[in-house]
């Protein structure tokens, strides 16, 4: 039946291949690898065909059947050709949309606004007035310049409401940023001057419990944080709120210093009162001690006194003498203590003396 590449082609167009092989005198290598077809089946040129118009399809099917959003976003399939906008949102990751449609896409996560004078903030801070004074009601209240920020979120189940109520998102932003400012000037009103330095949490509260209710009433936006960066008042005004501060700082340093001198006083009146109380005891101890060492003066010259009345009587009994004579003794006695010794003859017996006639 012959080869097999016989098998494989026509009779004619073998036998014109084996033929010109053979006239043309190449290798049998050359002739293998020109007889023996590819294993897969095909020549290379239809693969390549295949494989670049594969890819050609995939490259249009993802550019224009695809669409990608990033983790925090949210999107609303719009079409491109009728602008029709599909009713509910998607978030984040790639997404079959089918062609001529692309996302609109807003932020998943809370949005920043500033008003101050910073370069990167949204809009410059809100000039506005306090509510008026009471000790001051013909003043109207006081030029005030707040400066603050404020952080909101999209909804993903009214996403659909604000686009077809503000647009994309940079116009519903722009929207908000004048729905807050203009609540911030309004609820400032509500306030008086020295609230901004006295509750400033109170009325950041309030701000932010009205700035929630407009832009959900309408913007379909919920408002999360908000705070007071800054107040700046009138400069006139404000050197009158330091000098009334220093003088009510130093009304309070007066009143602790009067406190002060109040228990300075109290403690020399207690001192005094302890050293007129230590005075009365000190005069009373001495007094007793006084008394009680003139009684014992007392008694000892009692005693003494009673010893020697005893001991002259002992003497006298003893030498027999008689009153005149004790009386000289004394006598001898006290000029013996002023003038020294003293020698006094005594009449008497002759012969030798006895004591009765000398002392």
């Amino acid at each position: 039946r012959g080869p097999w590449w016989h098998r494989r082609t026509s009779g004619g167009t073998a036998a014109a291949m084996h033929a010109s092989l053979l006239e043309g005198g190449e290798s049998d290598g050359a002739r293998r690898r020109q007889w023996l077809p590819r294993l897969r089946g095909g020549d290379d040129d239809g693969f390549s065909c295949c494989a670049g118009f594969l890819c050609v399809m995939v490259f249009l099917f993802t550019s224009f059947c695809m669409s990608f959003l990033e983790p925090n976003e949210y999107g609303l399939l719009r079409n491109s050709i009728s602008g029709a906008v599909h009713v509910d949102a998607l978030r984040g990751g790639l997404h079959v949309t089918g062609p001529f449609k692309s996302f609109l896409k807003f932020p998943a996560a809370l949005v920043t606004l500033q008003f101050s004078a910073s370069p990167k903030a949204d809009r410059a801070a809100v000039v506005t007035r306090t509510g008026a004074d009471p000790q001051d009601p013909d003043s109207g209240g006081q030029p005030i310049k707040i400066s603050c920020a404020l952080q909101f979120q999209f909804i993903k189940e009214t996403l659909n409401e604000v686009y077809y109520s503000l647009g994309t998102y940079e116009a519903a932003k722009q929207r908000y940023v004048l729905l807050s400012a203009n609540v911030v000037g309004n609820t400032a009103q509500d306030f008086i001057p020295t609230d901004f330095w006295m509750r400033r949490d109170v009325i950041a509260s309030q701000m932010l419990y009205e700035i929630n209710r407009t832009l959900w009433r309408s913007g379909r936006v919920m408002a999360k944080h908000f705070e007071i960066l800054r107040v700046d008042f009138a400069d006139s005004y404000e050197q009158t709120i330091t000098q009334i501060q220093v003088a009510e700082q130093q009304k309070v340093v007066n009143e602790y210093d009067q406190q002060v001198q109040t228990v300075v006083q109290s403690i020399e009146v207690m001192r005094s009162e302890n050293n007129a109380t230590i005075a009365n005891i000190s005069a009373g101890a001495s007094a007793t001690s006084k008394e009680i060492c003139a009684r014992a003066r007392r008694d000892a010259f009692n005693l003494k006194q009673g010893m020697k009345a005893e001991k002259y009587a002992q003497l006298r009994n003893r030498l027999g003498l008689t009153t005149d004579q004790m009386g000289e003794f004394f006598r001898i006695q006290v000029l013996q203590q002023n003038r020294g010794n003293v020698v006094v003859g005594v009449p008497g017996q002759a012969g030798p003396r006895s004591p009765k006639q000398e002392l």
